[in-house]
């Protein structure tokens, strides 16, 4: 069988990585042993990990040649102890600690010349817990396609010994993609070209409404489409050092929020981290008259679509006016994301891809150019909003999950991404940063949880 080209949008995240960007993903479960637990518990569990099978594309690495596309090859000599790592924290185990290890982690590229993933099992969290890191390459996975993988590991049952890891999700769910697709009829080729053209079409009638937005000099306070205030958010990243930091909001208040003001809980998401990231600012001294603006990456993935690699494009939001109360940042954010999502919804689904991989690469000519020193910030932090399955309680070989954290990758243009993963009654957020340019990041998931309890006291 033929190796599998490198689709285009993954391709960009390969060629645009450096030691300061590198473009990973990642997160961190959390779970309580069983009360019983014998002592081997941790070790048995790690080798069911290291004897599940590993599927594609987890079974292949980017194969690069000097003439050619670049393309997946099976790795026919992998090393299973170098992707499944088991460690452990010296006691007390504290969360502080988790977070400072999860900080190193997190740095530094994954390999080239092996698959691009790592699991790292962690024990001696305090109360009985302990904690799984996932690192995974950006081209392997999207936030979608991860999170199905990584929930087809756990059980709704206690009782439930079988492991099926993310590594080997499409062996043992779906089988091999190649045969349980339907077979591409002879007229696909041409209704794949058709559609792309259509998608150019499209996106450069798009592109030419907001082409002088984007070409904005810094000087300029009238904001468009790609347009925002430059904040520290926006230093460019010099060091392969992160800041890590997590926090928790209950989705049915949420819900009700968003319910009662007309919107939708990712509205509420961003009326909660635009608070923050003002409050954050301010403790800084650094206040802005703009207000800021989100990177929004929003999945184009089909329902049906169990296959590996990137399917989503980006949306620019414009949050709230600095110095608006609750409700009234809500339902600014609220009215901005309507209208992005209009903008959106003329497009297809082949033109908001094609968006995507056109704004990451301007993204990164403006980072690796002194272009960038005179343009303004398109967006100020990226926020994504990741939903997972709606079972509160979740195990893994008997231990439940307590939570479970995104911890995401940079783009040009900012140093900060926020994700928030929904599951059950709970939002996880995962916040990770630049820690030259935000060392105190707890104080902007602090300031999520005061200003989310100030929007519920104004809206409900």
């Amino acid at each position: 069988m033929a190796n599998r080209k490198i689709p285009p949008l993954d391709l960009m995240f390969y060629l645009t990585e450096t030691a300061q960007s590198p473009k990973h993903v990642g997160a961190v479960q959390i779970f309580k042993l069983p009360a019983k637990a014998p002592k081997s518990y941790m070790r048995d569990l790690v080798q069911a990990l290291k004897e599940a099978p590993v599927a594609a594309p987890f079974n292949q690495r980017p194969h690069f040649p000097r003439l050619g596309y670049p393309e997946w090859q099976k790795d026919q000599g992998l090393d299973i102890d170098y992707h499944v790592r088991h460690s452990a924290l010296p006691a007390p185990g504290t969360d502080e600690q988790l977070l400072e290890v999860l900080s190193r982690l997190h740095c530094g590229l994954l390999s080239r010349d092996r698959p691009g993933w790592i699991c790292q099992v962690i024990e001696g969290l305090e109360g009985r817990r302990f904690a799984i890191y996932s690192k995974i390459h950006h081209a392997y996975i999207d936030g979608m396609s991860g999170v199905k993988r990584m929930y087809a590991t756990l059980s709704t049952s206690p009782r439930q010994k079988h492991i099926i890891p993310t590594w080997s999700y499409v062996a043992d769910k779906a089988g091999d993609t190649s045969r349980s697709r339907k077979p591409r009829s002879g007229a696909a080729p041409l209704k794949s070209a058709m559609a792309q053209a259509r998608a150019v079409s499209e996106l450069s009638e798009v592109l030419a409404r907001n082409a002088m937005a984007f070409l904005v000099p810094r000087e300029r306070k009238d904001q468009g489409m790609f347009h925002a205030p430059r904040t520290r958010m926006n230093d460019r990243v010099e060091y392969d050092t992160r800041a890590i930091a997590t926090c928790s909001l209950p989705l049915d208040k949420a819900r009700a929020i968003a319910s009662e003001a007309g919107g939708k809980v990712n509205d509420v998401v961003l009326a909660v981290i635009d608070a923050a990231l003002h409050d954050y600012l301010e403790e800084h001294g650094e206040n802005t008259d703009a207000p800021l603006v989100a990177l929004c990456p929003m999945s184009v993935r089909e329902a049906s679509d169990d296959s590996a690699s990137t399917q989503a494009t980006a949306l620019h939001v414009r949050l709230g006016e600095p110095g608006a109360s609750p409700a009234d940042r809500l339902n600014q954010v609220i009215e901005s994301s309507m209208a992005t999502k209009k903008e959106a919804r003329t497009l297809s689904r082949e033109a908001l891809v094609d968006f995507a991989l056109v704004m990451v690469g301007a993204l990164e000519l403006a980072d690796h150019t002194p272009l960038g020193r005179f343009l303004s910030p398109s967006y100020n932090v990226l926020v994504s909003n990741v939903p997972g399955p709606a079972e509160d309680v979740l195990y893994l070989r008997g231990s439940r999950q307590l939570a479970s954290y995104p911890i995401s990758a940079f783009l040009p243009g900012s140093n900060l991404n926020i994700t928030v993963l929904s599951h059950g009654n709970k939002l996880d957020f995962g916040l990770v940063a630049d820690k030259q340019a935000l060392p105190d990041l707890p104080f902007v998931a602090r300031a999520m949880e005061h200003n989310f309890a100030l929007l519920q006291e104004s809206v409900l």
